[in-house]
């Protein structure tokens, strides 16, 4: 998934946009999908989805799976929001409550108020994660990270940031690579075998990531660094007046619906 990320980021339709513009559309779309309420937000979902699959070019695949992964992590987290313990039915909860059972010495119930709220967290979530999407399948990392020290963010955040980013599916390539290996030998028949290959894959995942590290800091070290990591940017971007005025027409009608629905 890291490649394939990195893949789309480098070729996808809007590359030729400068990363500011796409950072700026994107975070003020991240804003506001903070800040509106449900109809609104589901509009902007629909629309970054739009941006992503249809002017970025990202195939609908790979973007409905990305989706589909954050869907379940929300649809799991659901219950917890809408599901409630009481010892005592007031007529409060018996009027919020759409589903009740007994257990122990209380009631578990399906709350109104709480299916609500977990509704709303799920399409805000789906929003903001629309738009953050756009920003990782539209900008490389390399790109993110010029257009932050050119705002002025702190050169130590940056590298922090590309630290992280390297070594997550550094982790993951790793842990991919000993999976194959241990499934290739059979490490996986009985639930003996499954525990016995885990403890091994958990011990040889640590002991390569810490190697391929030391390595990393080795090439680094030999190619002169000096305490900062310096990018280059060979690409030219042209600034896109289209793209930009639906952009800004499409956040004042979001505005718009907001304000309507609040009346």
């Amino acid at each position: 998934m890291h490649i394939q990320l990195d893949t789309l980021a480098y070729s996808n339709r809007l590359r030729h946009l400068p990363p500011s513009q796409k950072l700026y559309f994107a975070l003020v779309v991240l804003l506001l999908a903070l800040i509106t309420h449900y109809p609104v937000q589901i509009f902007i979902f629909v629309w970054m989805s739009v941006w992503s699959v249809v002017y970025a070019g990202i195939p609908r695949q790979v973007y409905s799976s990305m989706i589909a992964g954050v869907l379940v992590f929300l649809v799991t987290s659901m219950p917890a929001l809408a599901i409630e313990y009481t010892r005592f039915i007031s007529p409060d909860i018996r009027a919020d409550s759409l589903w009740q059972m007994s257990v122990w010495v209380g009631q578990i119930y399906l709350s109104r108020q709480g299916l609500i709220q977990a509704i709303e967290v799920l399409v805000r979530s789906l929003a903001s994660t629309s738009a953050l999407f756009f920003i990782v399948l539209t900008i490389p990392a390399i790109d993110l990270a010029m257009t932050f020290k050119r705002i002025g963010c702190p050169p130590i955040l940056i590298e922090l940031s590309l630290l992280v980013y390297r070594f997550i599916f550094l982790l993951a390539n790793t842990a991919q690579q000993i999976v194959t290996a241990q499934v290739s030998r059979g490490g996986y028949r009985t639930h003996r075998l499954r525990l016995n290959s885990l403890n091994l894959l958990v011990r040889q995942l640590i002991r390569r990531t810490a190697s391929r590290y030391q390595q990393s800091i080795l090439g680094v070290t030999a190619r002169g660094f000096q305490q900062e990591f310096r990018f280059w940017q060979p690409q030219s971007y042209q600034y896109s007046q289209r793209y930009a005025l639906e952009s800004i027409v499409g956040c004042l009608v979001l505005i718009i619906g907001e304000v309507l629905y609040r009346l």
